[in-house]
């Protein structure tokens, strides 16, 4: 019978061990056997009690700034299961750039590795499963809520990663039974609206219902055709939809708007010079 463990352990990461006609992996205590049954990767590691006192679990409501790994920048420790959950103002996106990557390589991300979550928790959709060091793209949530996890098991350590999210405008909102809010801007009341901003909310109603739109507050830069700084609603989710009109204050500020159909899009133009407070609006079904 031919010794398949004698040439480069038969590829097992850690034991070979021969079988007739063939052979099987393993592992060393501690680690389980990876599905492509070569790898060994930890058993899953449950976070205790203390790791969730060592501040691993991260709520963060700010439009924008930076998260980081455990001991930035330097190497992380092992062992660590940390949590970011990043929530920005209703009716926008959390996007998330990375602008240092380092993490242990491994084909499948068994080891360590960094998770994205499109919601405010592991349950969400997953966006994507990192490691290694090429940096990931720029991700985008499809909501205000974003759900970031680390890994790291009890071998290689490395630098980790730094990330610095924002707050992206537009999306696709839910209109339901219960009023909800949509701002121009994130930081609405606190600061005027940014030039040079084109966002597109569609707000959409389950079958067999409308949308119903209120501007409670409006206040963008005033000009008599509204080509300078307005907002635009169509009765449907596409701009080929009947426009129910374009806004700015004054005569033309926007009253109560009801759509035919199931969704309404909400489109919000500021060119590059005066900025103003902005807009907050309500809708339901």
């Amino acid at each position: 019978d031919r010794d398949e463990c004698a040439v480069e352990n038969g590829g097992c990461m850690h034991m070979c061990v021969n079988t007739v006609g063939s052979y099987t992996c393993n592992c060393r205590n501690g680690y389980v056997l990876h599905s492509n049954g070569h790898g060994c990767k930890e058993g899953k590691y449950i976070p205790t009690f203390a790791s969730i006192k060592s501040g691993c679990e991260h709520s963060i409501t700010s439009h924008m700034g930076e998260i980081t790994s455990p001991n930035w920048p330097n190497k992380y420790p092992s062992r660590k299961d940390c949590t970011w959950h990043v929530s920005t103002t209703a009716g926008h996106m959390v996007k998330l750039v990375f602008n240092e990557f380092e993490l242990e390589s491994q084909p499948d991300c068994a080891y360590d590795h960094l998770e994205i979550y499109d919601g405010a928790d592991a349950t969400a959709a997953i966006l994507g499963r990192y490691c290694g060091s090429k940096r990931p793209t720029p991700i985008v949530a499809s909501t205000n809520h974003m759900f970031v996890k680390f890994f790291s098991d009890a071998s290689v350590q490395k630098r980790g990663f730094s990330a610095s999210h924002t707050t992206v405008c537009g999306g696709s909102l839910n209109a339901s039974a219960r009023t909800k809010d949509l701002f121009s801007h994130p930081q609405y009341g606190d600061t005027n609206y940014v030039s040079g901003r084109e966002c597109d909310w569609i707000i959409t109603a389950r079958d067999g219902y409308g949308v119903e739109l209120l501007f409670n507050d409006f206040e963008v830069e005033e000009e008599t055709d509204c080509s300078y700084d307005f907002v635009e609603v169509f009765d449907g989710s596409t701009d080929s939809a009947v426009r129910f009109g374009r806004f700015s204050p004054g005569p033309s500020a926007p009253s109560t708007i009801f759509s035919s159909g199931d969704s309404i899009l909400v489109r919000f133009h500021s060119d590059d010079t005066i900025n103003k407070k902005g807009f907050q609006a309500s809708y339901s079904s």
